[in-house]
């Protein structure tokens, strides 16, 4: 597929300690704590009294109504400055964190009532001592009896239910803490102290180890009981885990186990929920479960289906699992590229082997299916080979819902364990489920976080549909377009209101999130496509997502609505707005394939299309490159490549990145080239990689004007946390790029992205006009930055003579939460491309032989 310009290769040519910026600013209410000791000190003594007090209260009522214990301490909710403020939480209070909330609310958890160590700090710091500083920054303290820590626990559509009648019933989700601190632990000993021998380091190094083994085993102790103590309370109150599924060992488990948490749906009565939430110390979140049922489509006309054939796949071809409601496996059109001895039904209740499609009319695994394997239009004669294994993993039911008794993040693994452990080694899934609102940006969901999680361990990559807005819909929070339009918000304002945002799962920040686009425009009399060609489809949902990441970051075609005249307008599906798509015919006879449907469900498997061929020309490279290639490969079109500054915010909440090419993803030409790394590389906190591009002086040189396009793409994983507010505590470790600026020498570079590498320039007024920028307001898109999520990607355009005779890329591993455990480097790829964009330069031979000249370089000055 690559022909004779395949992508050159992107080599690591320095480690080392990165040279990290940034500082915490000074909070006012901390300045007068400090300020007013006494006052602070006694504020903060009669928050804890009155927890005492009512801890007290709890476990003399609980003993006599012969409630069972609860492990785990008191909970109740502090306010702090910022999120450096756990460790003193941790360590010098005595407090275990539970979890982190937003406007620096925190969770937290204490076995010792008497709060001897809090007192202890709270005296020092009247008489100001050395060390006790930071209680200025422990902003207050909430009984737990207060409703505070119930509007953070709570998901707001259940706060305002509170509190539950004793005999409702409830089928509810609840995520408990498991794995506090360990920031006595330190970093890794990784190189000799002066003058220590090198028996000493091994001492030293054996010693951490022991420690972190210590703390590991304590961690599983704590589930262990946590889980122990759900189990007994839920029992207690007759109710029934739903969440319960056999893992890839044979195992029974009752929860879905995250780093630092675990989460379960329930079945119990508001009585014993009441008890759960009020006094299960651990507890730091509980939500109602997802609504989702997809809409059925319109019947389609019988129309004449053809001769075309389609072969199997190579037998060494790459897989696509299709997690939907099942596939029409015998439909002439698809049957030669499924795989059907591993097709399982995950549905509860249902045999594992009934994996048909048997949602009406048509079917929608069927047509997912069928977009995987033809992402244009379906031919209508003639043979054509089938570009991948299509896998059926049916989570749907008949009525295309996911029944209560399903919890979607433990079905996820499983089927990450069934598909991964098949002789396919499956690591591209299509998951063209989404809730039927907008997901909610609190906290990462269950089902978002095990995606981002299988992803970090299985290197697996999801193709996420961002979502519909309905057609019409009377669901509080969540109107139709047509609603949208009959209250005066038109396209596409409408698309930028937050019941408009991306559906759950699609902020999973390891998932590949797709929206869609119209392909045409439709006029026909007072009939018309609400969107233009190459427009956001009037029904896909928009970003940004969790912590303004770049959502979705693609789009593609998925079809649109059709609108007339009247007030509010009649919304249609005519076939002229609507993809190509292979229809099921085991509800109803019809055609084998029609244009009948829309959705962002149909845009999605025309990405994991891509996917599968970048996977089948890269066999042995993780799935972060085929997820790079993608986005890297995305443009927009040209209506949004024209708009004005002021306009692009609103233009990438909608169609990200835009939408991706397959040739750009796979290939090159005299005019563009893209270098990618050679395999996985692992950054942790202060770690730094430099890569480096030659620029040859025929395409760089003075006076030559030629414009050029350059794109950067950072591909990353890390291990997710869910009891963490913000991204930088969500992951282990996060990443971040910088770039060379215009014209700057290597060496200035280096100073600037290592620690002890020269003395940094302050000269800022030669950076490249990146158009996001590591800032929100610092790039030519104004109001959001590229560091939101685990992909980034950025452009600028340049003339050709402002390149630097090397462009350097350094890449930053920054503190997550990994710096209060043991050892989470995240692993990323890196791709970086070069354009000429009239196509009046050439640029891939010059690249490629300049490389293989510095390599030369290097390998002589090394053999001498």
């Amino acid at each position: 597929m690559p022909g004779d310009f395949p992508h050159l290769i992107l080599a690591e040519v320095r480690h080392g300690p990165a040279r990290l910026h940034g500082g915490g600013e000074k909070n006012n209410q901390a300045e007068l704590n400090k300020e007013n000791r006494k006052q602070h000190a006694a504020n903060l003594l009669q928050g804890i009294g009155k927890i005492a007090g009512h801890a007290q209260k709890v476990s003399v009522e609980r003993a006599a109504q012969g409630l069972p214990p609860i492990p785990g301490g008191t909970p109740f909710l502090v306010k702090v400055t910022n999120g450096q403020m756990l460790e003193f939480l941790a360590e010098k209070l005595g407090l275990e964190i539970v979890a982190e909330y937003e406007d620096g609310f925190v969770a937290v958890a204490a076995t010792d009532l008497d709060f001897r160590l809090l007192k202890d700090m709270i005296a020092s710091f009247t008489q100001e001592e050395w060390g006790s500083t930071q209680t200025a920054n422990l902003l207050a303290v909430y009984d737990d009896a207060s409703r505070d820590r119930l509007e953070k626990v709570l998901a707001p559509a259940l706060l305002a239910h509170w509190p539950f009648a004793d005999d409702a019933v409830f089928v509810l989700d609840v995520s408990i803490q498991t794995a506090g601190l360990a920031g006595s632990l330190g970093t890794r000993p990784t190189e000799p102290r002066k003058n220590e021998s090198p028996e000493a380091f091994g001492a030293r190094v054996i010693e951490w180890e022991a420690q972190r083994d210590r703390i590991l085993v304590k961690w599983e102790d704590t589930r262990i009981e946590r889980e122990e103590g759900l189990e007994t309370l839920v029992k207690f109150y007759g109710g029934t885990f739903l969440s319960s599924f056999v893992d890839a060992a044979g195992g029974e488990n009752a929860v879905v186990d995250f780093p630092d948490s675990f989460s379960a749906r329930i079945q119990m009565s508001g009585k014993g929920f009441k008890d759960l939430i009020q006094n299960f110390p651990n507890l730091f979140e509980v939500s109602e479960p997802d609504e989702l049922r997809i809409p059925a489509a319109e019947a389609a006309k019988a129309k004449a289906d053809g001769d075309f054939t389609v072969t199997a796949p190579p037998a060494n071809a790459p897989a696509v699992c299709v997690i939907d409601s099942g596939i029409q496996e015998g439909h002439r059109l698809l049957q030669p590229a499924i795989d059907a001895g591993h097709s399982r039904s995950f549905l509860p209740g249902v045999p594992a082997t009934d994996v048909a499609d048997y949602f009406g009319p048509a079917g929608h695994g069927t047509r997912v299916a069928g977009a995987v394997i033809y992402p244009r239009e379906i031919p209508s004669t003639g043979t054509a080979e089938a570009p991948c294994w299509v896998q059926n993993a049916r989570l749907l039911d008949s009525n295309g819902h996911i029944p209560a008794a399903l919890y979607p993040p433990a079905a996820l693994r499983q089927i990450v364990a069934h598909f991964r452990s098949t002789t396919r080694r499956t690591r591209i899934y299509n998951h063209s489920v989404a809730s039927n609102g907008p997901c909610r940006v609190r906290r990462m969901s269950t089902w978002a976080a095990e995606m981002d999680l299988l992803s970090y361990e299985h290197d697996v990559l999801f193709i996420q549909a961002a979502g519909n807005i309905s057609g019409s819909s009377t669901v509080p929070g969540a109107p139709g377009v047509r609603q949208h339009l009959a209250e005066g918000r038109d396209y596409p304002a409408y698309l930028r209101e937050p019941s408009s945002r991306i559906s759950n799962p699609a902020q999973s920040l390891q998932a590949l999130t797709v929206g869609s686009i119209a392909a045409e425009a439709f006029v026909n009399g007072d009939r018309r496509s609400i969107a233009a060609a190459l427009e956001p489809s009037a029904f896909t949902r928009s970003g940004f997502g969790m912590w303004d990441s770049i959502k979705p970051e693609v789009v593609e075609f998925g079809g649109d609505y059709v609108r007339d005249g009247a007030t509010p307008p009649l919304l249609t599906r005519p076939p002229e707005v609507c993809p190509d798509l292979v229809r099921s015919t085991l509800i109803e006879a019809g055609p084998a394939h029609a244009r009948d449907d829309v959705g962002t469900s149909y845009a999605a498997p025309k990405v994991a299309h891509l996917a599968a061929r970048l996977a089948a020309l890269y066999p042995d490279h993780s799935s972060l490159l085929y997820r790079a290639l993608v986005v890297q490969s995305a443009r927009w079109p040209a209506w949004a490549e024209s708009a004005p500054p002021n306009q692009r915010l609103e233009i990438l909440r909608t169609i990200g990145y835009g939408v991706p090419d397959i040739t750009r993803a796979t290939e090159n030409n005299d005019f563009r080239v893209t270098l990618i790394t050679n395999g996985v590389f692992a950054l942790g906190p202060g770690d730094a990689a430099i890569f480096e591009v030659p620029i040859p002086a025929e395409i760089n040189r003075p006076g030559l004007e030629r414009t050029i396009r350059i794109d950067v793409t950072l591909s990353y994983a890390a291990q997710p946390r869910r009891t963490r507010r913000a991204r930088t505590g969500y992951l282990g470790t996060w990443l971040e790029w910088i770039a060379s600026r215009r014209n700057e020498p290597a060496e200035d570079f280096r100073a600037r992205a290592f620690v002890g590498a020269g003395d940094p320039s302050e000269e800022d007024n030669r950076s490249i006009p990146w158009q996001l920028e590591r800032r929100p307001h610092h790039g030519v898109i104004r109001g959001v930055s590229r560091n939101g999520g685990t992909v980034q990607r950025d452009w600028a355009y340049l003339k050709s003579y402002e390149l630097p005779s090397t462009l350097c890329i350094a890449v930053h591993g920054h503190t997550g939460w990994a710096s209060d455990t043991i050892d989470s480097k995240a692993r990323f790829v890196l791709v970086v491309g070069f354009e000429a964009v009239d196509g009046d330069l050439p640029i891939y031979v010059p690249v490629q032989t300049e490389i293989e000249a510095r390599i030369r370089e290097r390998s002589t000055v090394r053999s001498s």
